[in-house]
C-alpha cells in the first residue's frame, strides 16, 4: 500500500506540519513495508506565489475582482523575492530589523489577500454549488495534480489543522476524486472539533475521516485495507453500503512508546524563517486541564499523559544530528514546571547546545525566577503565555487557577533573565461589567498582549454547562452549507443574561485607542529565532509598509507608463478592483469608464467593467442608473454577478416579482451575493407569500445569523401564518440579538 498524506493551504509556511511527521513515523516503525510520502503542499502554494511562479487567475474571480486586490499583482511586483530574503535571515541590526517587521507584514497582507481569493473561488465549488473546468482545475491545482499522477498513490490523506486549511483540501480533494477516482480521507487536528459524519455526509468524494490521535488508528486502518473491514479501527469514520459508520475514540496513546517525528520529506531549508526550527511535545492534553473556556482536550481526551524527561532530550540530542538543527519549538497544551526543569536539567548534564521556545505555559508561583534561570541557561528564549484577563472575578470565572500579581511577577522575572514572554488576552469574557472591561484595557496597555474576542467553543465547560456562566446557547454556527447536509462549526452563537457581550466589549477596547503590542514578526517559530536577540527589546517599529493594493498600484502606473493607450482590458479591471479596495470608488469608476471607452469591443471586459460600475453605483444608492448600465447587457449573456448587481438595484426601486427572478436564476446558476437568501424572503414576503418568505428566511439565517432584522422578518412571515408563538420566539431572539450587538455605554 502507498499513501500520499498532505498539509494544504492556508497556514504560515514558516516550519514543517508536525502531524503528518508523527504519523510518518510511526506507520514506518509498525509497517515498514508500506510507503508514505508526505507533502508540504501550503509551503510549496507560499513559494510559488512569492517567487511569481504562478498564472494569472484573475479571470477565474466571480467578481471580476470588484474590490479585490489581484494576488497575481503583487507577485508580479517583485515584492516576493524581498520578502523572502528580509524573512529568511535573522535581524540584528536596527536596518534589518526594520527591514524585518515590514516584510512580516507585508507577507501577513499577502496572506489575506490570497486567501480571500481562493476562498471567493473554491467556496462554492466546495459547498457543491459550481463547477470548474478542467483548465481552471490545472491552473488552480496543477501543481498538486501532477504529483498525484506522479506518486500513483492508493489513498490521499489530509491533515487539517484549522479551518484555514479545510476549504483548499475539500475542493482539491473533490478534483483529485474527480480525476484519479482515488479514496480521500482526512484527518488532523480539526477533525476532533467537528463531526465526521457530517463532513462525510454533506462532501460526498470524502471517504474517510480519521478523528483523535491517528498513528495507531491509521496503522489498524492499513491492516484492515486488503478487506475493506474497518468496523475495528477506532477513530475512524466512513462509508460501507451507502451509510455512514463511526467507530469510537481509541484508547489514548502510550506517548513513550511512539518513534520520533519523521521530518525527512520536508525541505526544510526551504520554509520561511531564518533557520530551521522542529516541533517537540511533552505531553498530549493539559496538566491544568480546567479552564472553562477551552477544548484542546477533544482531540486527547481529558487525562493528559506526560513523556519521560530523558526520553525528550534523546529526541533533540537525535533529530538535531539527523536534520541539523539547533532549534526547536515545544507545541504543549502546556508545558508544567516540573517538567521544564526536568528537562533544564537533562539538557545541561547531556551539555546539548540548543535553543528552545514553548508555546503553553501556564502562570503559576512554581514557575520563580531561579527555575525561568535553569532554564534560560538550557537554552530557553521564549514563551506563550495565556493571561486571558487581568481581573480577578474573571480569572476565576474562567478557573485560570491564577492571581494577578502571580502574572506580573512572571512578566518581571522573564525579562531580567532573558527569556520573552508573548503574552495572549481574551476580551470579552462572559458578563464582564463596564467596570471591568475599563479594567482589562488598563492591563492591556500596560503590557505588550496579542488579543482575541471571546468564542464559545464545542467541548468546553462553557459551552457544556452554559447556565453556570450566565451563557444562552442560541445555535451552533454553520462552516458549510450543502445540498446534502450541513457541516456544523466547532463555535456557537450565544447572548449573554447580563454584563457586557464580546461585540460590545470589542467595540470599547477598538475606541479606547492604540495600546502596546511587540513588535511584528511571523509567528512562534520565528518569535523562538527572534528571542535569541534584542528584537523584543524595544518595541518600536518602522512606519507600515505599503499595502498590497498601494503595490498592486505602483505596477499598474509603471505598466500604463510603458504601454500608455495600449493597455489591455485586464489593466482597468485589476486597476478598478485596487482603488475600489481603498475606497476610492469615483477614481475606480472613472478608471472603468476609460476601460469602456478603450476596450469595449471585448465582451469578457466589457462585462466586467460594466459589473464595477453597477457596484460602484449600488454602492452609492444610484439605483436607477446601475440598472441603466446593465440595461444593455442582453438578458441571456447576464453573468451571474452582473446578475446580483441588477437584483441589488431591481430590490432598491421595489420591484419585487423581478428581484425574485434575479434570486432565482442566480441560485440556479449556484451563484451568492450577502443576503441573498434574506432579499428573496423580502420579495416573496413583499409579495403576499409567506410561507415561501420563511423558508428563505431560516436560509439567510444561517448564512448571517447576527442580524436581528431577519428573525424579525420571520416573526412577521409566522403572524401572516397564524403562529403566533413561534413569531413570539421569533422576536424574543431578535431582541436577545439587538441587545447582544448594541452600543454599550
Amino acid at each position: 500500500m502507498k499513501l500520499l498524506l498532505a498539509f494544504t493551504p492556508f497556514h504560515t509556511p514558516a516550519s514543517p506540519p508536525f502531524g503528518l511527521a508523527c504519523l510518518k513515523g510511526a506507520v514506518q516503525q509498525a509497517r515498514p513495508n508500506v510507503a508514505v510520502k508526505t507533502v508540504d503542499w501550503n509551503l510549496a502554494f507560499f513559494r510559488r506565489w512569492l517567487t511569481g511562479n504562478m498564472p494569472d487567475l484573475c479571470h477565474l474571480h466571480p467578481t471580476r475582482l470588484t474590490g479585490a486586490v489581484c494576488p497575481w499583482l503583487i507577485a508580479q511586483s517583485g515584492v516576493g523575492p524581498m520578502i523572502l530574503a528580509d524573512l529568511s535571515c535573522l535581524p540584528t541590526t536596527p536596518t534589518e530589523q526594520n527591514r524585518y517587521m515590514q516584510a512580516a507584514r507585508l507577507l501577513d497582507d499577502f496572506y489575506n489577500q490570497l486567501a480571500g481569493f481562493y476562498h471567493d473561488i473554491l467556496f462554492p465549488f466546495g459547498e457543491g454549488r459550481t463547477s470548474l473546468p478542467t483548465e481552471v482545475q490545472n491552473a488552480l491545482f496543477g501543481a498538486e495534480l501532477a504529483q498525484v499522477q506522479s506518486e500513483q498513490p492508493d489513498l490521499i490523506g489530509f491533515s487539517i489543522l484549522s479551518e484555514q486549511n479545510l476549504l483548499y483540501a475539500l475542493a482539491l480533494g473533490k478534483v483529485i476524486k474527480q480525476r484519479f477516482n482515488l479514496p480521500i480521507a482526512l484527518g488532523g487536528a480539526l477533525m476532533s472539533h467537528l463531526e465526521p459524519a457530517e463532513l462525510l455526509q454533506a462532501f460526498p468524494w470524502l471517504d474517510y475521516i480519521f478523528f483523535g490521535e491517528a498513528e495507531k488508528n491509521l496503522v489498524d486502518f492499513i491492516d484492515a485495507w486488503p478487506e475493506q473491514t474497518f468496523a475495528s479501527v477506532s477513530g475512524l469514520a466512513y462509508r460501507q453500503g451507502g451509510k455512514i459508520k463511526e467507530c469510537g475514540k481509541a484508547t489514548p496513546l502510550p506517548l513513550n512508546q511512539l518513534p520520533y517525528p519523521n521530518f525527512d520529506d520536508f525541505p526544510l531549508t526551504d520554509y520561511i524563517a531564518p533557520e530551521p526550527v522542529l516541533p517537540v511535545i511533552t505531553c498530549r492534553g493539559c496538566y491544568w486541564g480546567k479552564c472553562t473556556f477551552c477544548s484542546h482536550t477533544r482531540p486527547y481526551g481529558p487525562v493528559v499523559r506526560v513523556r519521560q524527561p530523558e526520553q525528550i532530550v534523546d529526541e533533540l540530542a537525535r533529530q538535531g544530528e539527523r536534520y541539523g538543527v539547533r532549534r526547536f519549538l515545544f507545541v504543549d497544551e502546556a508545558i508544567s514546571p516540573k517538567m521544564l526543569r526536568q528537562l533544564s536539567e537533562e539538557i545541561l548534564a547531556r551539555g546539548l547546545e540548543i535553543q528552545f521556545g514553548a508555546e503553553g505555559v501556564r502562570v503559576e508561583k512554581a514557575f520563580n525566577e531561579e527555575l525561568l534561570r535553569l532554564a534560560y541557561r538550557a537554552g530557553l528564549r521564549w514563551v506563550y503565555v495565556g493571561i486571558e484577563s487581568g481581573t480577578q472575578r474573571l480569572l476565576e470565572l474562567i478557573d485560570k487557577g491564577i492571581e494577578i500579581e502571580t502574572v506580573e511577577r512572571f512578566i518581571q522575572m522573564c525579562r531580567r533573565v532573558g527569556i520573552t514572554p508573548q503574552l495572549s488576552f481574551i476580551i470579552g469574557l462572559p458578563g464582564a461589567t463596564p467596570a471591568e472591561l475599563q479594567n482589562e484595557i488598563s492591563f492591556l496597555k500596560r503590557y505588550p498582549m496579542d488579543s482575541s474576542s471571546f468564542v464559545l467553543l464545542l467541548g468546553s465547560p462553557m459551552q457544556e454547562r452554559p447556565a453556570d456562566f450566565g451563557l444562552r446557547i442560541e445555535e451552533r454556527q454553520v462552516l458549510y452549507a450543502t445540498s446534502r447536509g450541513i457541516v456544523h462549526s466547532p463555535r456557537f452563537y450565544f447572548t449573554v443574561a447580563e454584563g457586557l457581550s464580546p461585540a460590545q466589549a470589542d467595540a470599547i477596547v477598538e475606541q479606547a485607542g492604540p495600546r502596546r503590542r511587540l513588535r511584528p514578526h511571523l509567528g512562534e517559530v520565528h518569535a523562538t529565532l527572534l528571542a535569541n536577540t534584542d528584537f523584543f527589546q524595544s518595541e518600536d517599529r518602522p512606519p507600515a509598509p505599503a499595502t498590497a493594493a498601494e503595490i498592486a498600484l505602483q505596477l499598474l502606473s509603471q505598466q500604463r507608463a510603458q504601454a500608455g493607450d495600449r493597455v489591455d482590458g485586464q489593466w482597468f479591471l485589476h486597476a478598478a478592483g485596487c482603488l475600489e479596495s481603498q475606497n476610492r470608488l469615483q477614481e475606480a469608476f472613472t478608471i472603468s469608464q476609460a476601460g469602456l471607452a478603450a476596450n469595449g469591443k471585448n465582451p469578457d471586459t466589457h462585462h466586467g467593467l460594466l459589473l464595477h460600475q453597477a457596484t460602484i453605483l449600488n454602492y452609492s444608492n444610484q439605483s436607477q442608473a446601475a440598472l441603466q448600465v446593465l440595461a444593455g447587457v442582453a438578458q441571456h449573456k447576464l453573468t451571474s454577478a452582473l446578475r446580483g448587481e441588477r437584483l441589488r438595484a431591481l430590490f432598491a426601486l421595489g420591484r419585487w416579482p423581478e428581484a425574485l427572478r434575479e434570486t432565482k436564476a442566480m441560485l440556479s446558476a449556484g451563484y451568492e451575493i450577502r443576503y441573498l437568501y434574506y432579499i428573496q424572503g423580502l420579495c416573496y414576503e413583499r409579495l403576499n407569500r409567506p410561507a415561501k418568505a420563511l423558508k428563505a428566511f431560516e436560509k439567510a439565517e444561517q448564512r448571517d445569523w447576527l442580524e436581528p432584522d431577519i428573525n424579525q422578518a420571520k416573526a412577521r412571515c409566522l403572524l401572516a401564518l397564524n403562529r403566533p408563538g413561534e413569531a413570539e420566539i421569533e422576536q424574543a431572539k431578535a431582541r436577545r440579538k439587538e441587545k447582544h450587538l448594541e452600543q454599550a455605554v
